[in-house]
């Protein structure tokens, strides 16, 4: 077990990895250093002791890195502009470890092909970041509820996120984990990274797929709510039990104190609740409302605050989470945004305001910088297109509402 303290934050952690029933050698490592705020799990592919070879370098060239973060501006100011540069460099990191892995396949015949998954937690201040490449899975125990924190970068998630298959068709397809994403095969790779602010209680689950490809959710859900020092050790040994058919590995991460509080808490239920309901956000995963969160600030404001003035340019998307604002036409009241519902510049381009909108009570409101969007839309394109979609769907409405309107108003003219 690990402690990890420093002002007002208190980490406890543990990692176990078990060869299984099957497999005659381990090819998963992990990274479990909590004085470093450092977490990994890789899970190694490839002939012989190419993928043996492949998750230690991972880890190893994940630890080297880690000297040289640049966190103290984070750490210090934990601003979206900082985060954005911490997140940067853990996807470049990864990024950087792939090439290396790659190289050293290329340079040596009897390693060529090898590969291996990769999911890192990384916590500074309050937060976490977290970077994900391949089939391995990062979890967290929320609010006492479990989430799956990444999407498997496999065949059959990419046939059910794209809507060809149905979870049912998926399990049944004989290529559903066939990985499409992982380090070392490609000389490049995308990094899905994702933010979360923490708060005491949370948990959060590394893993391999010899993890949760035998031990069901519920049962992860019940285990990471027992000791940490023992939790990595049960979620192995319940993988054994239940036939050991693959390596196994899992580094648990428990949040023990932190006495910052944050009016907004990004990554918390609450959020991704509100997020979850907005039309600006339907249909989205947790895990790609969790990348969407990476770029949103918490906002808290007062009672008849203007957040836009008519005439002004705009270049922020607003979700209200809590309270409600009001929509003004020069001195007259059209309208009213309560919790759950966008606001700004929904068309994803900075523009000129033609309304005023200002809050009626004390209201938290998330903040989505335009710019952090296209850079996302850019990106990610499968949440680009859903983003995309979902605001034209709500231009489209709020055309209607207007058109509804003019043609009120007519008819009481005549």
């Amino acid at each position: 077990m690990g402690i990890s303290s420093e002002v007002g934050l208190r980490l406890l952690s543990s990692g176990q990895t078990d060869v299984g029933r099957v497999r005659r050698n381990n090819e998963d490592a992990f990274l479990c250093v909590p004085e470093l705020g450092l977490f990994a799990v890789a899970d190694g592919m490839g002939g012989h002791a190419g993928g043996e070879v492949a998750s230690e370098l991972a880890i190893q060239a994940l630890q080297r890195a880690v000297a040289t973060i640049p966190d103290q501006q984070f750490v210090a100011d934990q601003s979206l502009h900082h985060r954005r540069d911490l997140l940067a460099w853990l996807s470049k990191t990864v990024s950087d470890i792939n090439a290396e892995i790659f190289a050293r396949g290329s340079a040596d015949p009897a390693l060529r092909g090898m590969g291996c998954t990769l999911d890192v937690a990384l916590v500074r201040g309050r937060g976490m970041f977290l970077a994900h490449v391949g089939d391995s899975r990062a979890y967290g125990l929320l609010g006492g509820t479990l989430y799956q924190l990444t999407e498997d970068h496999t065949f059959g998630q990419t046939l059910l996120s794209g809507g060809a298959m149905t979870a049912e068709e998926v399990a049944r397809h004989p290529q559903r984990n066939l990985l499409m994403r992982a380090l070392g095969v490609y000389p490049k790779v995308e990094v899905d990274t994702a933010y979360l602010d923490v708060a005491p209680g949370d948990v959060f689950l590394l893993c391999s797929d010899g993890v949760y490809g035998l031990v069901d959710a519920g049962q992860i859900e019940r285990l990471l709510k027992s000791p940490c020092d023992s939790a990595a050790d049960r979620l192995v040994q319940a993988a054994v039990e239940a036939g050991g058919r693959d390596n196994a590995t899992a580094v648990v991460v428990q949040v023990s104190t932190c006495t910052e509080s944050h009016a907004i808490r990004v990554g918390s239920e609450e959020v991704r609740r509100a997020m979850a309901a907005a039309s600006l956000f339907a249909d989205f995963t947790h895990a790609e409302l969790l990348r969407i969160q990476q770029i949103a600030i918490g906002r808290l404001v007062a009672p008849g605050e203007h957040i836009i003035r008519k005439g002004e340019f705009v270049s922020e998307i607003f979700l209200v989470l809590d309270g409600g604002v009001s929509v003004w036409n020069d001195n007259v009241r059209t309208g009213w945004h309560g919790p759950g519902d966008p606001f700004g510049e929904l068309s994803l381009h900075p523009a000129e305001s033609l309304i005023s909108i200002k809050t009626e009570l004390p209201s938290r409101i998330l903040v989505f910088p335009l710019d952090e969007v296209q850079h996302l839309i850019r990106t990610d394109t499968a949440i680009g297109a859903k983003l995309a979609l979902n605001a034209l769907k709500r231009v489209w409405q709020r055309f209607q509402q207007l058109a509804k309107l003019v043609a009120t108003l007519r008819s009481g003219s005549q």
